[in-house]
């Protein structure tokens, strides 16, 4: 009872419904920004529809024989120049046949339809290829170069590969770069999803969740009604039954603008077929060493990790929120707080010598975590690339602010009213 009294006094507060609508449309604003490609992904639908996803010699032979046929139109529609077209490419980069306006606009349309599935067809026989050629002892070296590692955090960086190389052997055996996607170099989808939608979620939802838990918590203080209600029946734990109701606000919160941003996200874009696609599937690759993450994670698995990652996240973020709330006693102070304590944890590591480990250590904390969603449970990272990095960071963090309620609670039950 008492904690759905609470709940009635953050949910009469008009400007979180207004905040929240006002994310919802930023959100969907973002999704928007790539639905000029819905038509292009749209042809990776249809070749999983046909063969499935899984790339093998099966599917190659399969795939092949229905891709010489296509070649085989581009050369029927295309001037005679006495050499055949090998790939529709190579006709769509003929200037002379650009300007001469050969085709029909739906013989256009469908050249370049097939362009696009020359792309998956020419990137499927070439994975194999292309992993040979990964070399992570070399990698490890031009990020100790690049950022300047010395001493025993060079040695560790070295280390961290040596484990990745093993993890990509296991990547390897396992077939799991082999795998159709939406290909990452050309539409950067697990960017879009996972880094820019990502990183939007998680600071809209800091400052819900620093405002819901701190104006929950001072409540009482700011309408000046702290000698009544701290001196009732139930007096100082009341500050409990906030801290709960905080929770129960904060989860509301994040289900509607994870579920509705994510609800809008997969309507716009079509990923029928691809829930069980391994998310280190060469496909998906955006930079020249493709993802590999710590674990073989389908896309809905790593999903789901996602979000759950960004909920914890942000209950660490209202532990915060609660401690700074007992003691600082104004909503608007706590968020200020907040924001110089995000700000000094993201810092503060870039400060830390890099000849020793401690840089590393710097980076397990809650802030540094959340910066870069996009390369959770990825060995891609310099600074990040410990396969626990993520569980262990909001385990120790969890582990301290419980503590640290808890003292909070105490001080609380002991500090004057007035």
């Amino acid at each position: 009872m008492i904690i759905k009294h609470e709940l009635s006094k953050i949910a009469r507060t008009l400007i979180l419904p207004a905040l929240i609508g006002f994310f919802i449309v930023l959100n969907i604003f973002i999704v928007m920004s790539h639905s000029d490609i819905k038509e292009d992904l749209a042809v990776l639908s249809n070749l999983v529809d046909t063969y499935g996803y899984e790339v093998d010699d099966g599917m190659l032979t399969e795939f092949g024989a229905d891709y010489k046929q296509k070649v085989a139109w581009v050369n029927q529609v295309a001037p005679d120049k006495g050499e055949p077209y090998q790939h529709p490419s190579e006709l769509l980069s003929d200037d002379e046949f650009r300007f001469d306006n050969i085709l029909s606009e739906s013989e256009f349309q469908k050249l370049l339809k097939y362009g696009l599935i020359e792309g998956y067809y020419r990137t499927a026989q070439n994975i194999d290829e292309t992993y040979q050629d990964i070399n992570l002892e070399g990698t490890a070296k031009s990020l100790i170069r690049m950022y300047g590692f010395k001493g025993e955090a060079a040695d560790s960086i070295r280390d961290q590969f040596e484990q990745l190389d093993v993890r990509l052997d296991q990547l390897i055996e396992n077939g799991e770069h082999k795998n159709l996607f939406f290909m990452g170099k050309l539409y950067q989808m697990h960017s879009l999803l996972f880094k820019d939608l990502g990183r939007a979620l998680i600071f809209e939802l800091i400052i819900l969740v620093v405002l819901i838990t701190a104006s929950i918590t001072n409540y009482e203080f700011e309408n000046r009604t702290h000698l009544v209600s701290y001196t009732s029946k139930r007096g100082r734990k009341l500050v409990q039954n906030k801290l709960a109701a905080a929770a129960i606000a904060n989860l509301g919160v994040i289900a509607i603008l994870i579920g509705t941003t994510l609800a809008a996200y997969f309507f716009t874009y079509d990923y029928t077929g691809l829930w069980q696609v391994p998310i280190s599937s060469y496909f998906n690759a955006e930079m020249p060493l493709p993802y590999i993450s710590w674990w073989n994670f389908s896309f809905l698995e790593y999903l789901g990790l996602f979000v759950l990652c960004i909920t914890l996240c942000q209950l660490l973020f209202m532990g915060i929120s609660f401690i700074l709330s007992v003691f600082i006693k104004n909503t608007y102070l706590v968020f200020f707080a907040f924001a110089i304590l995000l700000g000094i944890g993201v810092l503060i590591p870039g400060f830390v010598p890099l000849d020793t480990n401690m840089v590393f250590a710097m980076y397990f904390n809650p802030f540094a975590l959340i910066m870069n969603p996009h390369g959770w449970w990825m060995g891609n990272g310099a600074f990040t690339i410990y396969s626990y990095y993520e569980m262990a960071t909001i385990s120790i963090w969890a582990l301290i602010l419980v503590v640290l309620c808890g003292l909070s609670m105490y001080f609380f039950n002991r500090q004057q009213l007035q």
